[in-house]
């Protein structure tokens, strides 16, 4: 028991250093690459062609990229891809240091790493169910969270220092080591069962079929999925454009007090990753998750606030506070919410459509994110933003109500319910 506890202890140390590292190193480059391609060209579209490249992968290849890695093994993609993604840096740093200036080295950069790191991501989802016990999947996937939020907040403070005092060739030089000694720590990662890859005749199609058919027999699942696809249309957009254009455009904030407004979102996350990774908060959560995104949706639509906010000297401070406050509390919930989704599909799919299940996911989001993001800049011109609002909030609240109520999804969960006290009972 103490070897396997051991075991447990180290994955969990290097899963989550190799994530650190290679994230903050990624985050340092994508912001310094903003302040890189603005002082060359002057133009901000240049850099959002650059970064809609990296976004391309995830819609194409995900679904295939999920059925390949669920007929091999998951060590050695995760092993291999990062190897590999970090001498596509170091092999993309001796080209920047000849043609420093040529744009589309940067665009086909970015679709490459952006296309391997694709395979490490989906890799890594599908295998932590294999790197813990059940107990501690929650924990696992609390800590990537709460890595991803600290560094969305690190990395571009991080970014700006060094693109200042170090420059991109020593910024690219560091993100590449930190792949290649990311892909070496992830050697030592020790999977509860001996990894057996499945002989199958069924073809990649076939598989992503069975994948489709799965998600539409699994009720819970169904609607995870379904609202999962919806809080990404609906929060990336309102996060990226949405706040601008409310807090920035329209209530005339600073961009200090932006700066507060769009924090502390991440800092939310970091919080609710912390309180959902607690054993007794996961366990009474798990079943309470539609509760959590209908939650969610109204605290979208308290969004629209500022139209009640007199016009004073300190309204745009005033507005700033009210948004912390409302954003902070969003997050904490968006993360309670999240985590248990993710934990749930990873303990309720099979092993074998694992990955597949979460290259679906990954290309829906992939084509959602930015459509959200395209369609939400336009509504927000055509439409007065409080409407826009109250109907995605609504409409969030509603779906999660919808799954709330039905007797299948209720069904399940309190029977899964009566088991984990009766475990409790028996331990």
């Amino acid at each position: 028991m103490g070897n396997q506890s051991y075991g447990y202890g180290l994955n969990i140390f290097l899963f989550s250093f190799t994530r650190f590292i290679t994230e903050l190193g990624s985050g340092v480059y994508k912001f310094a690459l903003a302040l890189y391609i603005a002082d060359v060209t002057g133009s901000s579209a240049a850099f959002a062609t650059v970064l809609g490249f990296s976004y391309l992968p995830g819609v194409l290849i995900n679904i295939f990229a999920g059925a390949y890695i669920d007929r091999h093994n998951k060590k050695k993609i995760m092993v291999v891809t990062e190897l590999l993604s970090g001498a596509l840096v170091l092999l993309f740093l001796l080209f920047f240091l000849q043609f420093p200036t040529n744009l589309w080295l940067f665009v086909g950069y970015a679709f490459v790493i952006s296309t391997i790191q694709a395979f490490t991501y989906l890799a890594l989802q599908a295998s932590i169910p294999e790197l813990v016990d059940e107990e501690r999947v929650g924990s696992m996937n609390s800590i990537y969270q709460a890595i991803s939020a600290i560094l969305n907040v690190a990395g571009p403070l991080v970014g700006a220092v060094a693109y200042g005092l170090v420059g991109m060739e020593m910024i690219l030089l560091i993100d590449g080591l930190s792949f290649i000694g990311a892909g070496i720590m992830q050697m030592f990662l020790r999977f509860r069962k001996t990894e057996v890859v499945q002989e199958t005749t069924q073809s990649y199609i076939e598989t992503i079929k069975e994948v489709f058919q799965y998600i539409r027999e699994q009720v819970v699942i169904k609607y995870l999925f379904l609202i999962f696809l919806v809080l990404n249309f609906i929060f990336p957009p309102l996060m990226y454009v949405g706040l601008l254009h409310i807090a920035y455009r329209v209530e005339k904030v600073s961009m200090e007090q932006f700066s507060f407004i769009q924090s502390s979102w991440f800092i939310g996350i970091i919080i609710g990753a912390a309180i959902v990774s607690m054993k007794k908060v996961s366990k009474y959560v798990e079943n309470k998750i539609f509760l959590l995104i209908q939650v969610q949706g109204i605290l979208l639509m308290t969004w629209i606030f500022p139209i009640f906010v007199p016009e004073t000297s300190n309204a745009s401070w005033i507005i700033t506070g009210v948004f912390v406050g409302i954003l902070l509390v969003s997050a904490i919930f968006n993360s309670m919410g999240n985590i248990p989704i993710f934990t749930f599909v990873q303990l309720n799919t099979p092993e074998h459509l694992r990955a597949s299940m979460f290259g679906v996911v990954g290309t829906f989001t992939g084509v959602a994110v930015p459509f959200g993001i395209w369609l939400y800049g336009i509504l927000l011109e055509a439409v007065y933003w409080p409407y826009l609002l109250l109907a995605s909030g609504a409409v969030i609240f509603v779906i999660a109500l919808i799954a709330h109520l039905n007797k299948q999804v209720s069904q399940y969960f309190k029977k899964k319910e009566e088991q984990v006290v009766a475990t409790d009972k028996s331990a």
